[in-house]
């Protein structure tokens, strides 16, 4: 049962109480008034019609649910800057998420995130809750790249599910068994970070909800142990290896690197933590050997490299 489905239960049981006591009531003998009966019921369906039909459309319609509060996502008249910072932000980490996922399957993931067709669902009072679905996405090349893991509607919905990994001082263990692949993993950290409110914008905290992996919450907390886990990888079960690959992309805010075209791996997402921006651009577009310890995915494939150092190779 969908949430349009379980609020009009709500309201027809709420309804049929109403009109059950009036009933009785009158077949004991009271006065009862039809004014007086809509006035009792009044009040809750307006409620019903403007907060809580239009909330279960947006939960119903979209791939991922964002709930702000704070002072500037008042009941009735939330800031323009934070709902501008909501949809903003959502459609950028979406975007964001998008291209390193395709990256890490072989394919140009900032062309095809550009393809995206991220929509507006709705927007419900409740504070400020926001939709946004996923529309038409692009197709991916078949290949052995492509058929494992998460789908990317998938990889949104479980981003609920890593936020109750976080503790006060890191992640709880049990995350690598929820999110198995260590690229993915990491990639969906760095968007929860991106997600997690600062406070600036008139919003203490922001609950992303799913259909399949309910809701749970951000806040400045979670901001700082997400900036520490992203700086400081936990690399649990790594194994020191080396791997020759071309570098062509890189977010510097983050220190991450990807390196393509690896023999019979394909795309490995690297850590470097003290990347500058003018070593980057000396790696960008180069064969390099890079050396350091890595993760594998459930597959035993190489997926995320904490980078000791990079070697010159020819390729």
């Amino acid at each position: 049962m969908n949430q349009h489905d379980q609020t009009m239960q709500h309201t027809r049981m709420f309804l049929e109480n109403m009109v059950g006591f009036a009933m009785k009531a009158k077949e004991a003998g009271l006065d009862v008034k039809v004014d007086e009966v809509v006035d009792s019921t009044l009040g809750k369906i307006l409620e019903l019609s403007e907060q809580h039909f239009p909330l279960a459309k947006v939960m119903d319609d979209s791939d991922l649910v964002l709930h702000a509060e704070g002072p500037g996502a008042s009941n009735q008249q939330p800031w323009l800057s934070a709902l501008n910072w909501v949809t903003t932000t959502t459609e950028t980490n979406i975007r964001r998420l998008a291209a390193a996922y395709f990256d890490m399957r072989g394919a140009n993931g900032k062309l095809l995130a550009r393809r995206l067709d991220p929509r507006l669902t709705g927007i419900a009072p409740g504070s400020l809750w926001v939709g946004v679905k996923l529309a038409h996405l692009p197709a991916l090349p078949l290949g052995d790249d492509f058929d494992q893991g998460l789908t990317l509607n998938e990889s949104v919905h479980m981003l609920p599910e890593l936020i109750r990994f976080i503790d006060d001082e890191g992640l709880r263990m049990g995350i690598e068994e929820a999110a198995p692949d260590p690229a993915m993993r990491d990639i969906s950290l760095a968007a929860l970070f991106r997600f997690a409110p600062t406070g600036r914008r008139g919003i203490h905290t922001l609950e992303l909800a799913t259909r399949h992996k309910g809701m749970a919450s951000l806040g400045q907390r979670e901001r700082v142990v997400l900036k520490e886990v992203i700086d400081k990888p936990n690399m649990r079960s790594a194994k020191s290896g080396a791997f020759v690959g071309q570098i062509r992309e890189a977010d510097l805010d983050k220190t991450r690197l990807h390196l393509r075209g690896v023999h019979d791996i394909g795309t490995i997402r690297c850590v470097v933590p003290e990347l500058t921006i003018d070593q980057a651009r000396t790696l960008l577009g180069r064969h390099v050997r890079a050396v350091g310890s890595y993760q594998t995915d459930k597959h035993g494939r190489p997926r995320l490299l904490f980078v000791e150092r990079f070697e010159e190779s020819n390729g």
